[in-house]
């Protein structure tokens, strides 16, 4: 260093920092000013000890927060911001309150041990402004089907109109940037609607609204509209898009909207000797379909109580069998026959258990009872065991204690058929086979949701399985019933049942599955006002 720059380089930095056309700014640790050039200050209009009473959060729009700015300070200080990923743009507030966007660039420096960020800023309105001008213009002339304004919110003043709005109402760009949008926009007289004060009043918290007006063009002639407004911010400015399009052939359709109801209501005359014929038919076709359903339950519930008869009826017979050799051989002492007979007394006993199980199941509801719903979950998953007894299911309960006053045989026909089906996906899969079974109830209703394992339904498909006679299984293992006559039975006790895909968490994993969400009524509770 020269003699000349180590005597004076005190005074040439100060000059430096202070002719730059950048703003310079010194940041400690605890993110508080310690030095801002000329420029700085006069961009954010602040002495430097007024600044110095400031930390950057208080002008910065990205780093708004303490925490934020501690977690850059950091990046900085440790090297993990890049020569590239140190530029960023922001705006900065004006101690007016006014803002303007810049481009910063900031570097990390330890001096005489104290730890700084110190960032150049530099004004980008300019550039910011010719960039949204051009992208806005773009947009709008894209648009150009439709009469497109350009609104100031704040004075009302059009900013800008394509050319249909030009050729439309017969005014110049010109003329209409010298106008309010309020001198050619009126309301309806006859449909509920608010002037432009009004409206602008609502976006500012709707952001998006849809009106209907008619525009006043210079000759005298009127055209009714329908615009679509959404407020956009522009340069710290806040603005209406209007897109409008002509509604005079749906105006003229409304006029003769009388004259249509009129004949719609001698047609409707006519057809409701028609109208009532179908009704009973479809109640007809609902009884069918709720008698199928029942029957193909009855059906799936016979061929369980085959399975769990099964195993029994063969011990006794081995034993019956056993003993009757053992009496031809002379060897059936006392101590055997009464082992044998106890035995096959248990198997009996067992069997006439089952059958009271099932037989429960099909008792017809006519009326409604008391019942618990971890008792009814339980039922069902007892009533279709024989179905899984070779596959090793998971049951997972988190059920609330809950008890009920509606028709048990009815819900548990419904969650009978839910468990059912996810059975029979999951005996398919090779992965985890998870049933979930979760009871709540919130402040609206009670909540029965069972999901599974199985992969998820198809999307395709996920909005049709609730129709009647649509299945995915074979032909000879699904009736496509079940679901439909379900979703019924949750309809017929004033409730909901809806599906989707979700995920079961088990043991630190996720599975993705079906899931059956069931709501019922808060009335059905049993000590509710209304239960």
């Amino acid at each position: 260093m020269t003699n000349f720059l180590e005597k004076n380089l005190n005074e040439i930095l100060e000059s430096s920092f202070e002719l730059s056309n950048q703003g310079i700014i010194w940041l400690n640790k605890d993110g508080k000013f310690v030095f801002a050039n000329e420029n700085a200050l006069v961009k954010l209009e602040y002495s430097l000890e007024e600044l110095q009473e400031l930390k950057i959060w208080d002008i910065d729009a990205v780093i708004d927060s303490k925490e934020k700015y501690l977690e850059v300070f950091e990046r900085f200080k440790n090297g993990e911001v890049g020569a590239h990923s140190n530029i960023v743009e922001t705006t900065h507030k004006k101690k007016s309150g006014e803002v303007f966007p810049v481009e910063v660039v900031s570097k990390f420096k330890i001096i005489d041990n104290q730890e700084f960020v110190i960032s150049f800023s530099k004004d980008i309105t300019h550039r910011l402004k010719r960039t949204e001008k051009i992208n806005l213009y773009f947009e709008l002339i894209n648009s150009s089907r439709d009469m497109i304004f350009l609104v100031d919110l704040e004075n009302e003043k059009i900013e800008f109109a394509n050319k249909i709005v030009c050729k439309s109402l017969g005014y110049s760009l010109d003329e209409l940037k010298e106008m309010k949008i309020s001198q050619i926009r009126k309301p309806f007289e006859d449909v509920k609607n608010n002037d432009v004060r009004d409206i602008f009043t609502k976006i500012k918290t709707k952001k998006n609204l849809i009106t209907f007006g008619i525009y006043e063009a210079k000759d005298g002639s009127t055209i009714p509209v329908e615009t679509s407004l959404q407020l956009k911010n522009y340069l710290g400015k806040s603005f209406v898009t209007a897109i409008s399009r002509n509604i005079s052939d749906r105006i003229e359709i409304e006029n003769k909207k009388e004259e249509l109801n009129q004949k719609l209501k001698e047609y409707n005359r006519t057809l409701q000797h028609e109208i009532s014929k179908v009704k009973k038919e479809l109640i007809e076709y609902e009884i069918i379909m709720k008698k199928q359903s029942k029957m193909a339950a009855m059906g799936e519930m016979i061929e369980n109580i085959a399975h769990q008869w099964r195993q029994p009826l063969s011990g006794v017979s081995v034993l019956a069998s056993g003993m009757i050799l053992q009496n031809e051989e002379g060897i059936l002492d006392k101590e055997l026959l009464t082992s044998g007979l106890n035995t096959i007394h248990e198997q009996v006993q067992y069997l006439s258990k089952t059958i009271d199980d099932f037989r429960n199941f099909f008792k017809p509801d006519k009326e409604k009872n008391i019942f618990k719903v971890e008792n009814l979950v339980e039922n069902a998953i007892k009533l279709i065991r024989s179905r899984f007894n070779s596959v090793s299911i998971i049951f997972i309960k988190d059920l609330e204690e809950l008890e009920l006053f509606t028709y048990e045989n009815e819900l548990l026909q419904v969650i009978l058929n839910i468990i059912s089906n996810a059975v029979d996906e999951l005996v398919r899969k090779r992965n985890k086979k998870i049933v979930s079974l979760k009871s709540y109830r919130n402040e609206n209703s009670i909540i029965l949701e069972i999901k599974d394992s199985a992969g998820g339904i198809d999307e395709k498909i996920l909005d049709r399985i609730f129709e009647p006679y649509f299945t995915t299984k074979h032909k000879y293992h699904g009736t496509g019933i079940g679901l439909y006559m379900s979703k019924n039975i949750i309809k017929h006790i004033h409730g909901k049942l809806e599906a989707y895909n979700d995920i079961i968490e088990y043991e630190n994993r996720t599975y993705k599955g079906a899931c059956f969400k069931i709501r019922l009524p808060l009335s059905i509770i049993r000590g509710t006002k209304n239960g």
